[in-house]
């Protein structure tokens, strides 16, 4: 099991990533991680994984998971052994055949008599016989490095594996070898895929955004269709809302438009008010002057 608990990331340069992560992971879940590029699925990946530290929150794991990250440049001066890290034990237990048998070289192996013989059967599975777990992964295409590191499920035998792109550079058998192990595996998976028919093979879908991580039940399939009502929905509502705005701006020009012939009318009332006071003014004035020029008497 995997619990995060109110996780957060920031960058070195201290550019925020994601925050308030909290998700459970139970044994045997198989779970489709998916998100915008630039997100953050690989970081959580790593993190889940134990290779980065969050800047806020906990992590709680049952064991160590297995990862398979998405570019293998940084093992390229590493033998394959190395790479996944059996080295130590291959070399105790050999150690130990020649008779060297120390308390150090037990440890090492920790009673993994079976090392050299998984390893083999382990390649060999992903058409990689003949492999020598000296050769320096540098040597390797692109293709058989994911190979290697898909072997060292078989090898490690984890309860939690996580894969960021574990499809690329897989020819179509190779794929088919993946699809099978997804499918049949009782192990609890964590995958950041681009690959359909991989996500498809799936039960759930958590889906990480700048809002947080939204978890839909189901395969991609079922997710997509979620995503197509849900923006269906949304469009329905923002055309409600694109209605509502046009009806209100409507009624606003109409009531300005009633406001201003009231307006109008008043202005035309108080003109012909003015002008008739005035009329009466002057005629009160010129029949004054004609009648009563030094009276001072009114008409």
């Amino acid at each position: 099991m995997l619990i995060l608990q109110n996780i957060a990331y920031a960058h070195p340069n201290k550019d925020l990533l994601f925050e308030h992560l909290s998700l459970t992971i139970n044994r045997q879940d198989k779970i489709a991680l998916i998100g915008n590029n630039g997100t953050g699925k690989s970081t959580l990946l790593n993190i889940l994984a134990g290779n980065l530290q969050p800047s806020e929150g906990s992590i709680k794991a049952d064991e160590r998971p297995y990862y398979i990250p998405q570019l293998f440049g940084q093992f390229n001066d590493y033998t394959i052994a190395q790479a996944l890290q059996i080295e130590g034990k291959l070399k105790a237990l050999r150690a130990i055949l020649d008779g060297d048998v120390t308390e150090a070289n037990l440890a090492l192996l920790d009673d993994d008599w079976g090392i050299e013989e998984r390893c083999t059967e382990a390649l060999s599975h992903w058409q990689l016989d003949g492999l020598d777990l000296s050769q320096k992964m540098g040597t390797l295409s692109g293709g058989q490095k994911t190979k290697v590191f898909l072997s060292g499920i078989a090898i490690h035998q984890p309860q939690v594996v996580l894969l960021d792109e574990p499809s690329n550079h897989l020819d179509t058998f190779s794929r088919t070898l993946l699809y099978n192990y997804i499918r049949t595996t009782s192990s609890t998976l964590v995958v950041v895929s681009h690959d359909r028919t991989l996500l498809n093979l799936l039960h759930t879908v958590y889906e990480l955004s700048k809002r947080g991580i939204t978890i839909y039940g189901g395969n991609y399939d079922f997710y997509a269709a979620q995503k197509a009502i849900e923006a269906s929905a949304l469009n329905e509502d923002l055309k409600g809302r694109e209605k509502a705005l046009r009806k209100a701006k409507e009624v606003e020009r109409e009531s300005l438009e009633r406001q201003q012939k009231l307006d109008a009318r008043g202005r035309k009332k108080q003109e012909k008010g003015w002008v008739a006071n005035h009329l009466h003014e002057y005629a009160a004035e010129q029949c004054r002057k004609k009648h009563f020029p030094h009276e001072g008497g009114t008409c």
